[in-house]
This record gives C-alpha cells, structure tokens and sequence, in this order.
C-alpha cells in the first residue's frame, strides 16, 4: 500500500524512509499506527513543519501520569500522548525547527539525525528525566523556548533546535 503512496520507499532493518508523491499522499491514521506497531519512531517533515511520534513501553517509564502530565494542545504545536496497547505515544506534531541549528547539530542527513536524536529523548525518558517534556510543553503552549541552562542533553539540543513559530 506504501509504494501506491509514494515515489520512493527505503527500507531496512531498523528503518523505513518514505518520500511522498505529493500532498495527498500520506500514511493517514490508520496506516500511521500500523507503521508504529513496527517502528518506534517516526519523523515527518511538511512544508518546515515537522512532527516526531516516539513509541514509549509504559513499563520502562518511571511514572506514566508524570509523563502525560506534559500534554499540550492549544498552541500551532501539539504534544500529546496516545496509548496504544502496552506502549504509550509521545507526539510532538506542527513545530517548527531551526535549519542552521539543526545542520549544525546533526549535519547533513537530518532526517535519519533526528530520529536518532528521538531515540536520544526515549532514553532520557526511560532513566526518569523529563526536561526534554518542559521544553516542548512550553515550546506548544507559549510559543517561547525554555532556558537550556541545566537541562539534561536532549532538553538542550531540543532548546537549541527548535524555532518559535
């Protein structure tokens, strides 16, 4: 069904990159959770608005509802998160990212940096950390970023990279 979707599917072990055919083309909800039964994180990227979907085992979370607590949906971005059998989906949806940090962060395959970067944010999660969920909490409700200054590493770089709308 993807490749009917798409001009181009690469697939691997561990990851599936998936180029579009055009604006009417995409993976839709239903697909989408399919898609995450499988992978654990996924980073779309339209006209410069980017949303990142990170599959969490809510048995690894040190405290679920302190995790859920961070839920934001009444700015232009959204963090929620949506159960899904045993797992729990963190969704960072419609934020905006700044080029120059991000090449300068990551370098020139973004696409597959911030998915490394999403598994980055995952295990600072699993060990009980949850400044990276301030910053985008913040970041969806006040359109503003948070002071990095002691944050933990992802909350840094997350502070670093994104752009207020």
């Amino acid at each position: 069904m993807v490749s009917k979707l798409s001009s181009h599917v690469d697939v691997s072990a561990h990851t599936a990159e998936i180029t579009y055919n055009g604006e009417s083309a995409d993976l839709g909800e239903a697909r989408q959770r399919k898609f995450l039964e499988h992978y654990e994180i996924e980073v779309r990227e339209s006209y410069d608005w980017w949303d990142f979907n990170i599959m969490l085992e809510e048995a690894r979370l040190a405290d679920v509802e302190l995790v859920m607590q961070n839920e934001e949906t009444d700015g232009e971005a959204a963090l929620t998160f949506e159960k899904i059998g045993n797992r729990l989906c963190l969704r960072l949806e419609g934020c905006h990212l700044d080029y120059d940090a991000c090449y300068s962060e990551f370098g020139e395959d973004l696409m597959r940096t911030l998915a490394e970067f999403a598994k980055d944010i995952r295990d600072e999660l699993y060990v009980g950390k949850t400044d990276v969920l301030k910053v985008m909490a913040t970041y969806c409700r006040e359109n503003e970023i948070l002071n990095s200054r002691g944050l933990s590493p992802a909350a840094q770089t997350l502070s670093t990279i994104l752009e207020p709308i």
